[in-house]
């Protein structure tokens, strides 16, 4: 099921499936992406939870927050999420840039998080500073469409498991953002992770694919964590949460039923 939920800035647009009587648990898309990229997953899950899964501010059908574009900003604005769908507490799961926001809003707000589960949790080191806004620089837009194509390969070249059906989605999502992309990866870059990491009070299940161009960050986060249990998976890349949702979904009943 699909629906909106109003918070001070506008309307948030989220996804939710599962009966209302079971644990919430709250997921977070990466960038460029929206809640559709859990569309996969949510059915494997939603015997165990109550779902929810939110259109970052700013993305997909969400309206933006106010203001200059931070982690922190975004955290803030899940919490109205929270209070607008009428949830207190949740299990929390984000991936990548969803990874950063879970982290900061567990950190500012330990009342609201039961358990954290972060997959690639972007703790980047000086090669992925540099590297990273390289990546989402918008391609002019050319007579011949060259940029579709162009938007197409790099979206393409990011996880070679992803099914052309998910290249489609996120290449549009690319275009449908054009400079706000970069502008969340530069939100990113700035957000102080490690800091928010070392904050976290609550178990935290932190797992990246062997793949996944933040593989090589993970035992760093899991350094940062008081309270962390480190997995992987084999092979899964960016696109883990869609290419290997059934080892994802393992991972997360394990980790979130009965916490």
């Amino acid at each position: 099921m699909r629906d909106y939920t109003t918070a001070s800035f506008g309307q948030i647009h989220y996804r939710h499936a599962g009966a209302a009587d079971r644990p919430a648990c709250v997921l977070l898309h990466q960038t460029p992406s929206t809640s559709a990229m859990y569309e996969d997953l949510m059915p494997l899950l939603a015997d165990d939870f109550r779902l929810f899964a939110l259109d970052t501010p700013g993305m997909g059908l969400s309206d933006p927050v106010p203001g200059a574009l931070t982690i922190d900003a975004l955290a803030d604005g899940v919490a109205e999420f929270l209070d607008g769908v009428g949830i207190d507490r949740c299990r929390l799961f984000g991936h990548h840039t969803g990874a950063a926001i879970a982290a900061q809003l567990a950190a500012d707000r330990p009342e609201r998080v039961e358990a954290l589960a972060l997959s690639g949790p972007p703790l980047l080191d000086a090669r992925l500073r540099a590297r990273l806004p390289e990546s989402a620089v918008p391609y002019p837009a050319e007579d011949d469409g060259g940029h579709l194509v162009k938007t197409w390969r790099r979206t393409f070249d990011k996880d070679r498991n992803a099914s052309l059906d998910t290249v489609q989605r996120e290449t549009a999502d690319t275009i449908a953002l054009d400079a706000d992309y970069a502008a969340a990866y530069d939100a990113v870059i700035a957000h102080d992770l490690e800091g928010a990491l070392a904050a976290v009070s609550c178990r935290v299940l932190v797992f990246a694919g062997t793949a996944d161009v933040l593989y090589g960050q993970l035992d760093a986060a899991a350094a940062l964590l008081a309270n962390a249990s480190r997995r992987e998976i084999a092979g899964a890349g960016t696109y883990a949460c869609e290419t290997h949702c059934r080892e994802v979904a393992a991972l997360l009943r394990g980790f979130f039923v009965g916490s």
